[in-house]
């Protein structure tokens, strides 16, 4: 086995990768959360409280989050009606689209009463 191929560098590999998700993500959660708050906070599916401190965590902190060896953000494509929604060939790309959001919608006030059950 080659070096390039061992575990270790594999492993090395994917936190790499997971880091560069984790920032791409957290810059581009800020800029949306920066340019219209309310817009961002239903786009990325986030509350309030949690909105708010990731708009204003400082760039030393999001280096800091970035550089986790684990997936920060959700994905949020884990219902079976909307995976099908978005792959099923009869829509066209606006009907796909305008269908997946009302599906993302809906999965936020799930979420939030899940939280304020627990």
């Amino acid at each position: 086995m080659s070096i390039s191929q061992s575990p270790f560098m594999q492993d090395n590999n994917l936190v790499n990768e997971l880091r560069e998700v984790n920032l791409s993500y957290l810059l581009l959660a800020q800029r949306m959360l920066r340019d219209d708050f309310s817009k961002g906070m239903y786009r990325l599916g986030l509350g309030r409280d949690v909105a708010e401190l990731l708009m204003d965590l400082s760039t030393s902190q999001v280096l800091s989050l970035a550089s986790s060896n684990s997936l920060i953000c959700g994905f949020r494509l884990n219902d079976i009606a909307l995976l099908g929604a978005l792959t099923k060939d009869g829509m066209n790309g606006t009907l796909k689209q305008v269908h997946a959001s009302m599906m993302l919608a809906q999965q936020e006030p799930d979420r939030v009463m899940q939280e304020a059950s627990q």
